[in-house]
């Protein structure tokens, strides 16, 4: 790889952990055109495209790393996470499972057990996606997507108390992820409390919305007109 490529990598990375996605992409594209094959940046710039839903270009570069290059197995193993939101939103659900529950047998993580149980929330098999959300509760009961995870199983399933309980855990972790604050901001509706539900809900609709996220900001800006 050229040193020109790994500088657009570097400053694309540097531009990317500071929320600058825009300027990101443009020398992530440099770093690619210029033949730039280190792997953090290839997942780096990966990550933004399905943050960006252009998941045809996501799974083409977590496939360069997953079989073009020779990596580390911990490179390998991000791919492989990262390639399933891909397959998923690109309505291969099954393989996305798949890739998951092998990456799962192998390499149990936070980051897994997470990726793994939103996924089997979104495939709507409530049940057994309660059945590892819950096995991931006891690998990690701080982790704030863990939590988040339960909240939407239990709410969907009608047990909103039990719902209410995980969500307020999530937030305690994280407040600023949206499901967890659109969820907050339906049970705090459904009590009554138009005050808080407002709350959560106009932050909600501030915090980090992406294609990838169970919320759409439509949904958020529902909720709140229905408070009226």
């Amino acid at each position: 790889m050229s040193i020109v490529a790994n500088i657009y990598g570097f400053l694309g990375y540097y531009n990317h952990s500071r929320g600058n996605f825009e300027k990101a992409k443009e020398l992530y594209e440099k770093f690619f055109q210029q033949g730039g094959k280190k792997p953090n940046y290839l997942l780096s710039y990966g990550v933004l495209m399905l943050r960006e839903g252009q998941y045809e270009k996501a799974k083409d570069l977590f496939s360069m790393v997953l079989v073009d290059l020779p990596v580390k197995e911990e490179f390998k193993t991000m791919a492989k996470i990262n390639i399933s939101l891909a397959y998923w939103k690109l309505g291969d659900m099954d393989i996305a499972v798949e890739m998951l529950e092998e990456v799962h047998r192998k390499h149990r993580s936070g980051k897994v057990y997470g990726t793994l149980g939103y996924l089997l929330i979104q495939k709507g098999d409530l049940e057994r996606a309660l059945e590892y959300n819950l096995e991931a509760l006891d690998y990690d009961d701080e982790d704030p997507v863990i939590l988040d995870n339960l909240g939407q199983i239990y709410y969907k399933m009608g047990n909103i108390d039990k719902a209410k309980e995980f969500f307020e855990k999530a937030e305690e972790k994280k407040d600023d992820q949206a499901v967890t604050l659109y969820y907050l901001g339906l049970i705090y509706s459904k009590e009554g409390n138009k005050a808080l539900a407002r709350e959560k809900l106009e932050k909600a609709l501030t915090s980090n919305l992406t294609p990838l996220s169970a919320v759409t900001r439509e949904d958020i800006e529902k909720a709140l007109r229905d408070l009226d």
